[in-house]
């Protein structure tokens, strides 16, 4: 098949999963920034409006491509229509699989950024839309009229789909695991790691044998100031333990995985903790909860510390034989969310994105 779709991400590259999409349909790789790069670098708003406007004005190949697929909410594609530097026919169309819908929803931009983003919204041809968290969030944020909307499911990549059974016996620890890197404070608040800090506070207050165990990369400030934000007694059953490039330890380590973040696009370590067979609450604007819907509702919580503190002492003071059929209960479920189910489903999608667009 003749490659017509261009696959334009931000640096230093797309998620895993979206280049393994973009790579099902036979496209080629841009970076947003390709002729003036600002994305990982101190740039001016100048500069990378700037950059905006030549990338959209000088883009390789223009007339080859039929789809331009953008991982995200870029204004580069933006400007590239609104100038009419493409076709009619051609169409862009944006990946949303991060936190951006939901720091539009809950006003996390400023102002003008947030007006912005919707205006970029409402230019698109096409939305796919990563879970239907996501979906929801698009028709909540512009009402009537969306564009084009398909939405598809996530999976796990192979690396990192579990290899071994892990023996349900360790359900009987005292440990919870969160997993997901920062370093800073924007990443942080997204994550919801203050949030679930302070829930293990309060939990540990009637379960005093919990420790919680944080995977990932976090700027030691952070640390220091979420540890200061709790009792002493909660800091010193914290662990911050740095980025790991093997999860499987601390899987098996772990009796419940904690994931409670705002505005997760989808989380696919809630999927991976699943697939290992740990018990796994999330937060109601975490987009894998659609998943963990499939084992147990209740352990889908609101954003608050009392509610997911409470759910922590829920799960804890479950016996040890109820712990373990959720836990296989999760198991099932997590291990059908596999790569190829999920690269498949968005092929699916997208042929049918095109065939509604009359490309194919």
């Amino acid at each position: 098949m003749e490659n017509k779709v261009a696959f334009v991400q931000g640096r230093p590259c797309a998620h895993e999963m979206h280049q393994k999409f973009a790579l099902s349909v036979n496209s080629d790789f841009y970076f947003v920034d390709f002729r003036m790069r600002w994305q990982d670098q101190h740039r001016s708003i100048f500069y990378r409006v700037m950059s905006w406007f030549v990338c959209a004005i000088t883009f390789p190949n223009l007339k080859k491509y039929n789809i331009f697929y953008i991982d995200n909410l870029h204004f580069m594609p933006v400007i590239m229509k609104v100038l009419r530097l493409k076709r009619k026919k051609q169409k862009i169309v944006a990946h949303l699989g991060s936190h951006t819908l939901y720091f539009i929803y809950s006003h996390r931009f400023s102002r003008l950024t947030e007006k912005l983003h919707i205006m970029a919204l409402r230019k698109y041809d096409a939305l796919i839309c990563e879970g239907l968290m996501a979906e929801d969030l698009v028709k909540k944020i512009l009402g009537e009229g969306t564009p084009k909307l398909y939405t598809v499911i996530n999976g796990i990549p192979q690396g990192h789909f579990p290899k071994n059974e892990i023996n349900a016996n360790k359900l009987s620890s005292n440990t919870i695991l969160f997993a997901g890197h920062g370093p800073g404070n924007e990443r942080m608040w997204y994550k919801g790691l203050d949030l679930m800090i302070k829930a293990f506070d309060k939990a540990k207050k009637s379960k005093k044998e919990l420790e919680f165990v944080i995977v990932g990369d976090w700027d030691p400030e952070i640390q220091k100031r979420l540890l200061q934000s709790v009792a002493i007694d909660s800091a010193n059953s914290i662990r911050f333990v740095g980025a790991a490039n093997n999860l499987e330890n601390y899987f098996e380590q772990a009796a419940l995985y904690l994931h409670c973040a705002r505005g997760e696009a989808y989380g696919l370590t809630v999927l991976i903790a699943m697939a290992y067979g740990l018990p796994v609450i999330v937060s109601e604007w975490t987009g894998a909860k659609e998943v963990v819907a499939q084992v147990d509702k209740s352990f889908i919580v609101e954003l608050s510390e009392d509610k997911i503190a409470d759910q922590i002492i829920n799960y804890f003071n479950l016996p040890l034989e109820k712990k373990q059929t959720i836990g296989q209960r999760n198991r099932v479920v997590g291990k059908s969310y596999t790569e190829e189910r999920a690269v498949k489903d968005f092929e699916n999608k997208f042929r049918k994105m095109q065939s509604d667009f009359n490309l194919i």
